[in-house]
Protein backbone atom coordinates (compact mmCIF):
# COMPACT_ATOMS: atom_id res chain seq x y z
CA UNK A 1 0.00 0.00 0.00
CA UNK A 2 2.80 2.67 0.73
CA UNK A 3 4.58 1.79 -2.81
CA UNK A 4 1.36 2.88 -4.30
CA UNK A 5 0.93 6.07 -2.61
CA UNK A 6 4.18 6.47 -3.30
CA UNK A 7 3.77 6.20 -6.38
CA UNK A 8 0.85 7.79 -6.93
CA UNK A 9 2.58 10.89 -5.63
CA UNK A 10 5.28 10.95 -7.53
CA UNK A 11 3.24 10.70 -10.46
CA UNK A 12 1.62 13.82 -9.42
CA UNK A 13 4.36 15.50 -8.69
CA UNK A 14 5.47 14.85 -12.00
CA UNK A 15 2.47 16.17 -13.41
CA UNK A 16 2.01 19.38 -11.85
CA UNK A 17 5.78 19.78 -12.58
CA UNK A 18 4.80 19.37 -16.30
CA UNK A 19 2.11 21.69 -16.76
CA UNK A 20 4.03 24.40 -15.01
CA UNK A 21 6.97 24.16 -17.35
CA UNK A 22 4.47 23.88 -20.19
CA UNK A 23 2.13 26.64 -18.89
CA UNK A 24 5.64 29.05 -18.24
CA UNK A 25 6.71 28.15 -21.83
CA UNK A 26 7.84 30.97 -24.34
CA UNK A 27 5.79 30.08 -27.54
CA UNK A 28 7.77 31.50 -29.70
CA UNK A 29 11.81 30.99 -30.57
CA UNK A 30 12.27 34.95 -30.07
CA UNK A 31 10.25 34.48 -26.68
CA UNK A 32 12.54 32.04 -25.82
CA UNK A 33 15.59 33.99 -26.22
CA UNK A 34 14.55 36.97 -24.36
CA UNK A 35 14.26 39.32 -27.63
CA UNK A 36 11.82 42.45 -28.39
CA UNK A 37 9.29 41.26 -30.78
CA UNK A 38 9.13 44.09 -33.87
CA UNK A 39 5.72 44.62 -33.88
CA UNK A 40 5.82 46.81 -37.72
CA UNK A 41 7.82 43.29 -38.73
CA UNK A 42 4.81 41.54 -36.89
CA UNK A 43 2.14 43.51 -39.42
CA UNK A 44 4.02 43.20 -42.36
CA UNK A 45 4.21 39.23 -42.05
CA UNK A 46 0.91 38.25 -40.40
CA UNK A 47 -1.74 41.40 -41.51
CA UNK A 48 -0.49 40.92 -45.39
CA UNK A 49 -1.61 37.71 -45.10
CA UNK A 50 -4.93 38.43 -45.87
CA UNK A 51 -4.62 42.25 -46.83
CA UNK A 52 -2.26 44.80 -47.65
CA UNK A 53 -0.63 47.35 -45.87
CA UNK A 54 -2.42 50.04 -47.61
CA UNK A 55 -5.61 48.73 -45.41
CA UNK A 56 -3.57 49.11 -42.39
CA UNK A 57 -2.23 52.45 -42.96
CA UNK A 58 -4.92 54.40 -43.89
CA UNK A 59 -6.25 53.41 -39.87
CA UNK A 60 -3.18 55.39 -38.90
CA UNK A 61 -3.77 57.46 -35.56
CA UNK A 62 -6.54 55.12 -33.85
CA UNK A 63 -5.94 54.32 -29.89
CA UNK A 64 -4.64 50.93 -28.62
CA UNK A 65 -8.54 50.36 -27.76
CA UNK A 66 -9.64 50.65 -31.40
CA UNK A 67 -6.40 48.57 -32.31
CA UNK A 68 -7.23 45.57 -29.67
CA UNK A 69 -10.98 45.32 -31.32
CA UNK A 70 -9.55 44.89 -34.94
CA UNK A 71 -6.95 42.67 -33.86
CA UNK A 72 -9.46 40.37 -32.10
CA UNK A 73 -11.78 40.60 -34.88
CA UNK A 74 -8.85 39.37 -37.29
CA UNK A 75 -7.57 36.69 -34.46
CA UNK A 76 -11.51 35.01 -34.89
CA UNK A 77 -11.02 34.87 -38.83
CA UNK A 78 -7.42 32.78 -38.50
CA UNK A 79 -6.53 31.07 -35.09
CA UNK A 80 -3.07 30.77 -34.07
CA UNK A 81 -2.30 34.32 -36.04
CA UNK A 82 -0.51 35.97 -32.62
CA UNK A 83 0.98 34.76 -29.21
CA UNK A 84 0.61 37.17 -26.61
CA UNK A 85 3.66 38.50 -26.24
CA UNK A 86 3.48 39.23 -30.53
CA UNK A 87 -0.21 40.54 -29.81
CA UNK A 88 1.25 42.73 -27.76
CA UNK A 89 3.87 43.99 -30.10
CA UNK A 90 1.57 44.34 -32.68
CA UNK A 91 -0.53 46.57 -30.65
CA UNK A 92 2.08 49.02 -29.26
CA UNK A 93 3.43 49.35 -33.20
CA UNK A 94 -0.67 49.99 -34.66
CA UNK A 95 -1.09 52.77 -31.67
CA UNK A 96 1.62 54.03 -32.31
CA UNK A 97 1.38 55.10 -35.60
Amino acid sequence: MNGLRATFGLSMAGFVLIAAVTALSPKTPSEALGETLDGAALVKERCTQCHDLMRVDRRAGQDRAWWERTVERMEGKRTDLLSDAERNAVLDHLAGM
